[in-house]
């Protein structure tokens, strides 16, 4: 009698005759091994993968998934909570991508600021490069009258910089697209100040900058210098632009104003106190609008020197300013300053 813990046993029994019903189970077997690979491959690459907070996002994602999720602990920050991460596939035909482009899918979907983050309230998580996020605090919004007050920094204890961006009160060419979407590209969160004339002349350009996630300020209706007019005139040009702001993309601005040219004085900042917002200014100018200012110069004037809380001052239409963006952000960067909006830098 064999006993059944022999080692060799069984192969000898198996060496003989190959019995009919022991070939048919075989082939069932054969059968439900090959449909669970099958489904195995499918549900790779239509379900989102979990993954840990630490792992590079695009690193985690598969050739053909649709979605990553983020563990709920991945970050949070006071009343930010971060729900996941989601790859939002590009259009392809506009991409010029292909079903099987594999890691160069991936690799241009980041490049296009098409891998996001959602969070509660939303639109508040940017990423950095490597696949980090950061919380974006949620901005205040003029919903009351408040106490007059001129802000010209952040809080300088702190390593974080913010980029501002100031429009014009006409339409702008495309380059300013491709300035938004130079920001989306590196992973900047920004504040951009828009005109009320701007953004009906600009409705895309609005959507696109609110969609990205930027923080949106007020920058009056029709870039006057306020101090040369009566309160009356500076109430309509700001309450002008927050309403163009809600008509146009349904959500509010920041409770920032900025008066074009820096023009304030104690009667502009308690005009703009009683509408529920706070004037705010720079700490850096790169006076990128000046014609004569090439793209080193506003390099060298955004980092050279830079404090923690600095409030950078750039235009949409500064001819130079996106060529300049690359060694800015990485020069910033570079120095362990964390990008961040305006609300960002003024969080104690």
């Amino acid at each position: 009698m064999r006993r059944s813990g022999s080692r060799h046993g069984k192969r000898r029994l198996d060496t003989g005759i190959v019995h009919d019903d022991v070939a048919g189970k075989a082939l069932v077997l054969i059968l439900v091994l090959s449909l669970a690979l099958v489904s195995m491959n499918f549900s790779r690459r239509t379900a989102p993968r979990v993954v840990g907070p630490g792992q590079d996002v695009v690193e985690a994602l598969d050739e053909g998934s649709s979605g990553v999720k983020v563990l709920p602990a991945v970050s949070a920050k006071g009343d930010v909570q971060v729900l996941g991460l989601d790859y939002e596939v590009p259009h392809q035909r506009k991409a010029g991508l292909t079903a099987g482009a594999g890691r160069g899918r991936l690799d241009a979907a980041r490049d296009s600021g098409r891998l996001r983050g959602y969070s509660v309230p939303p639109r508040r998580l940017a990423f950095e490069p490597g696949g980090g996020a950061i919380i974006l605090p949620t901005s205040p919004l003029p919903t009351a009258p408040r106490e007059p007050v001129l802000v010209s920094h952040g809080t300088r204890t702190k390593k974080k910089v913010a980029l501002t961006f100031d429009t014009s009160e006409v339409a702008e060419p495309k380059a300013t697209k491709a300035l938004f979407e130079e920001l989306a590209r590196l992973r900047v969160p920004a504040t951009i100040f828009v005109c009320g004339a701007w953004c009906y002349s600009n409705p895309d350009l609005l959507r696109l900058a609110v969609s990205l996630g930027f923080e949106i300020g007020n920058h009056s209706s029709t870039h006057p210098d306020c101090t040369k007019f009566p309160n009356e005139v500076i109430t309509s040009e700001i309450k002008g632009t927050e309403k163009a702001i809600k008509d146009i993309t349904g959500v509010s601005g920041a409770a920032y104003f900025r008066p074009p040219y820096g023009a304030t004085d104690a009667r502009v900042e308690q005009v703009a106190a009683d509408c529920g917002y706070a004037t705010v200014l720079w700490s850096v100018d790169t006076l990128d609008w000046e014609p004569s200012t090439i793209r080193e110069q506003i390099r060298d004037r955004a980092t050279v020197g830079t404090r923690g809380g600095a409030i950078v001052l750039m235009h949409t239409l500064g001819k130079y300013t996106r060529d300049a963006l690359v060694e800015v952000v990485n020069n910033l960067r570079a120095g362990g300053f964390e990008l961040t909006t305006l609300t960002g830098v003024m969080e104690p």
